[in-house]
């Protein structure tokens, strides 16, 4: 349910998620600076910035050519709840400040001159900083970079690409979430939900941030504008080993892009037992769909694209039984600012009803704007106003705030 601001990704779905650069895709993890310049059509004046330390004499361009990225990226973030919610979290109001440091190291192999179609890539991660959510008590995570206080090999994998990329197959520690149930317009909100639905998150565990898991992933792209994938994770990322009581998690996912659109719909499916309301299932499963949809063009400087994101699972076995999510991402809103992204989105989980709780949904409303200061500094705050966190109808609502910075170093 909680995701990293910039999560790690592998092939991006292909690129389909925007149909104008259906032909890019990142390998490994990219910042949230390089995540808008490909999506809103910035490369030129983004990605090609070096971070606050340069480019190291020419070493960067040097080992570029030669098939080796290394980046590094820090986010600090300050977190705090204006309202106590004695309910369902402590009761107090606190700002906590929590931090998340991504270092990745990336080898092409045919940039190398070893042989053609290979990536390698390795992540290390770094989180710092308390629970926000102990103070709001919301089950959706309102801040997606808070984790334990960690420092962990978080990806380390291998892809293979074949016939011209059209097919490939990725093995090794490896984020679900970097290409399966993405929506890129919702990837510019901070609230968990909109990285990856609480109806697969909330429910059995998934290979995504703070830890993931081991895995293999295949992915067919036949077209620019259609892909399938599927993989297989372990189904605990937590022990990174295979152990048939914790089953594996199965996820597959198909996708296709007009000129102003993407869709997408995915299947899940944990093998392990469950027991729920006093039923044990041997698993649990799921759909999901997201759309990105471009609405309006604004004067050649800037945008208005809407996501939609759909999640169910069965009611009889899991806590939240369906999510949907929706929102506008309005880029680009002022000439001067071409950079900077506005955005209001929603995020709705309802909730099982047993025998001894009366749930409800939570709702969360999150307006946010992503100020892009420098190629390699952005600054984003955000409000939040959640309605019955944690599923229950007697906690307050609860209002939140975030202010987010990133430095790419």
């Amino acid at each position: 349910m909680k995701k990293h601001i910039a999560t790690s990704l592998a092939i991006w779905a292909g690129l389909v998620a925007m149909p104008a650069q259906a032909d890019d895709y990142f390998l490994g993890k990219s910042s949230s600076s390089e995540r808008e310049a490909v999506v809103h059509g910035h490369e030129d004046g983004l990605m090609n910035w070096p971070g606050i330390s340069g480019t190291w004499g020419g070493q960067r361009e040097k080992m570029s050519d030669h098939g080796v990225t290394l980046e590094a990226i820090y986010t600090g973030e300050f977190a705090k709840n204006f309202t106590a919610n004695p309910v369902t979290a402590n009761g107090l109001k606190k700002t906590v400040y929590q931090t998340n440091t991504d270092l990745t190291l990336t080898l092409d192999t045919q940039a190398a001159e070893m042989w053609s179609g290979g990536t390698f890539f390795i992540y290390g991660l770094g989180n710092t900083g308390g629970n926000p959510t102990d103070y709001t008590g919301d089950l959706q995570g309102y801040t997606n970079i808070e984790a334990p206080n960690q420092w962990i090999v978080y990806e380390a994998w291998y892809e293979q690409q074949f016939a011209d990329g059209m097919f490939s197959i990725l093995a090794g520690l490896h984020d679900m979430n970097s290409e399966f149930y993405v929506t890129e317009y919702g990837s510019l909100f901070l609230n968990s939900s909109f990285g990856i639905g609480p109806d697969l998150t909330g429910n059995v565990p998934a290979s995504i941030f703070p830890k993931a898991a081991l895995g293999v992933r295949v992915h067919i792209h036949p077209s620019e504008n259609s892909y399938v994938q599927a993989a297989m994770y372990d189904g605990d990322s937590r022990t990174r080993t295979f152990k048939s009581a914790e089953g594996k998690l199965w996820v597959a996912e198909t996708g296709f892009s007009s000129d102003s659109g993407t869709y997408k719909l995915g299947y899940w499916q944990h093998t392990a037992d469950k027991t729920f309301d006093g039923n044990t299932f041997s698993n649990d499963y799921g759909l999901y769909a997201v759309i990105d949809q471009e609405l309006v063009q604004l004067d050649g400087h800037g945008m208005i694209g809407g996501f939609l994101q759909y999640g169910y699972t069965p009611k009889s076995r899991n806590e939240i039984y369906t999510y949907i999510g929706a929102g506008l991402h309005l880029h680009g809103l002022m000439a001067s600012r071409v950079e900077d992204d506005l955005g209001i989105a929603v995020a709705s989980a309802y909730f099982h009803a047993s025998l001894n709780a009366q749930k409800v949904s939570e709702r969360a409303v999150e307006l946010t704007y992503r100020l892009v200061v420098t190629p390699w500094f952005a600054v984003q705050p955000s409000l939040q106003w959640i309605k019955n966190p944690g599923g229950d109808s007697a906690a307050p609502a609860v209002k939140a705030g975030l202010l987010r910075f990133e430095i790419t170093l």
